[in-house]
This record gives structure tokens, sequence and C-alpha cells, in this order.
């Protein structure tokens, strides 16, 4: 099994039975809000039945938590919510909940992992595809339609969906755009949308004209900048692999 250990009081463990997914939702419901996460028997269900579900705890107390699965006939594992309370969100908590999620798919033979997340959401954009090395596969519109959750309510929910291969994943480097386009992102969409929803939305039908637009016309996501924003280019001629690399160089 993947290290399950952060520091001696923090520790990391598989989800088996329906008190383990109280605790993990507990994790959800101070992130994400008290109604965000559903009803605990389907969790219990998925986790009986070859899904995935973790827990990260200090002294006992859940303050991380992940949950996927299984797709495409068990290639591949969609994870569907990784996240950190907002105290330990800086500490290495959630990239190593990655890495353990990683672990576990890998010795099960899974080939990649996908999930999606926010575009405007500058720090997962910098985690996802600089400290993971996750390629961008694929932009999705409103793609869960209205959540009235602490972090989503009143946007929409567009969303980049990125896949990060089991067997050959590792952080990236920022890129520069060398005369490809350069699409930026706000500083802090979050604290935009609590102080002024109108320009939050704004950044949303900018971002969907721009990268959304690109993405679903024949381009592809080669990078991030230092400073945030998307670098963008041509995908390759159908002789090469359609599939979208990050620049060698979270969760």
């Amino acid at each position: 099994m993947p290290n399950d250990r952060i520091t001696d009081q923090i520790t990391i463990e598989l989800v088996h039975d329906a008190a383990g997914v109280q605790a993990a939702l507990t994790v959800c419901h101070q992130i994400w809000g008290p109604e965000s996460a559903g009803d605990a028997d389907v969790y219990v269900a998925v986790v009986r039945h070859g899904g995935y579900m973790a827990v990260a705890r200090e002294r006992g107390t859940p303050i991380g938590t992940s949950f996927g699965f299984l797709t495409d006939n068990g290639r591949g594992l969609h994870s569907h919510f990784t996240g950190v309370v907002g105290s330990h969100a800086r500490g290495g908590v959630g990239r190593t909940l990655k890495q353990f999620q990683r672990a576990w798919a890998a010795e099960r033979g899974i080939e990649y992992i996908t999930w999606t997340f926010d575009p405007l959401v500058r720090r997962n954009a910098w985690f996802n595809l600089i400290r993971l090395g996750a390629h961008v596969v694929g932009y999705h519109e409103n793609y869960y339609g209205a959540l009235d959750d602490a972090i989503n309510g009143g946007d929409e929910t567009d969303r980049l969906e990125v896949r990060w291969p089991v067997a050959d994943a590792h952080p990236a480097e920022p890129v520069q755009p060398a005369g490809r386009l350069a699409i930026p992102t706000p500083p802090d969409i979050e604290s935009l949308r609590s102080t002024d929803l109108p320009e939050a939305l704004a950044w949303r039908r900018r971002l969907r004209a721009e990268l959304g637009a690109h993405l679903n016309s024949g381009h592809r996501v080669v990078g991030l900048t230092a400073d945030g924003s998307y670098v963008v280019e041509p995908n390759p001629g159908p002789d090469r692999s359609p599939d979208i690399q990050a620049p060698e160089g979270l969760p």
C-alpha cells in the first residue's frame, strides 16, 4: 500500500465501511457545505464494490478526503473529489492524497486517473498541471449544472478535465508563451465571487469564449505560465499522438 503517513500526527487511510464514509463526508461538509456531498449510502456502495475513498486525519480528526470510481472497464479511475479543510490547505496534504490515490491505482493496474476542476481557480490549475503534471483533455461548459454549495454558488460550473497517467506522472515547469496564445486567469476567483459576482461571471464568459472555444475547435493546453495563464496551441496532426502532454519537468 502507498505511504500512509505525512507526519507523525497526519496519516491517510482507505475507507472500507460506513464509519469511514461518515468521516470523509465531515470533510466535504466543511469544504463545500452541509448539503454538498449527497447520501452516505451511495459512497458505501461504491467503496464496497471496487471504488476508491481515502481520509487524511490529524491525530484522528478528519482533515482531507478523496473519492473516485472505476471507468473504461477498469482502465481508469475518475476522481470525483479531493479536498482538504482550510486550516491544512497549504500543508501538502492534498498532494499526498493524490499520490496515495495514484499508488492505489498502480497496485490495481489502472492506467490513468481523470478529474475535473474549475479553470478559473488559478491555484487548482497550478496544482493540477504543474505540481502533479496532469494533462488537459477537454473543456466542459456548465458540467454539473447549478451547484448551490459554499464554493460554486451563483456561478456556472464550467470545468477542465485532466488525465493523470499512473505509470508516468511527474511535475511540470511553467512555460513561456513563445508566440502561442496565453489566456489569463483571475488571481482569486473565489474571493471575487463573494465581492463582485458580476465581474466573476464576466471572467467565466471570457474564459469560456477563449479557452473553451479553442479547446473545442482543435487546440490544446501545453502548460501554464508563472502568472497563471493557460498556454494554448493547435493540436498535432493525425499522424501524432492525440494525447495532450504537459511539459516535462498536485493533489
